[in-house]
């Protein structure tokens, strides 16, 4: 019968929990720069179709348009001018834009795992504490029930 708790999952095996200090010494700058630029070139992706798709819908619901004749009446622009570009030029530079973060985002980060390698040096790196779970184990002849391997042999 489905829900009568007579299937009762089997405990794990015994833990305890201990602090252990760790410290992050160095960082890899060529690790750094090969995962900051997969990382940083989703992202530039991610804002270069979310910003396709902003100007698609703002260029359907005709707030583009919108946005021209207001900027004409409170003479911003010429008549025969307009604040949003057509949706190839709006494209190119958002690309632009992108490519242009992702570069330069990707080389901060790894100037920055360089200066922290150089800082480390001198005062040790950054360090912090961790609780890791530790299997108990049993001591005496318990030990040789619990590992299941005879020794007696």
């Amino acid at each position: 019968m489905i829900g009568d708790g007579a299937a009762v999952a089997a405990p794990g095996p015994a833990t305890t929990r201990r602090r252990v200090r760790r410290i992050v010494r160095k960082f890899d700058p060529w690790t750094v720069l090969k995962v900051s630029a997969v990382l940083t070139g989703l992202a530039a992706l991610a804002l270069v179709l979310l910003s396709v798709i902003g100007w698609a819908v703002i260029s359907r619901l005709g707030f583009a348009s919108a946005f021209d004749s207001a900027a004409q009446r409170v003479a911003l622009i010429e008549p025969d001018e307009s604040l949003f570009k057509t949706g190839g030029e709006y494209l190119r530079g958002m690309i632009l834009l992108a490519g242009t973060w992702m570069m330069s985002a990707t080389a901060g980060l790894t100037l920055a795992s360089v200066l922290y390698n150089l800082l480390a040096e001198l005062v040790g790196g950054v360090e912090f504490t961790v609780y890791e779970e530790v299997p108990v184990i049993p001591s005496g002849d318990d030990e040789e029930a619990a590992s299941g391997v005879r020794t007696d042999l």
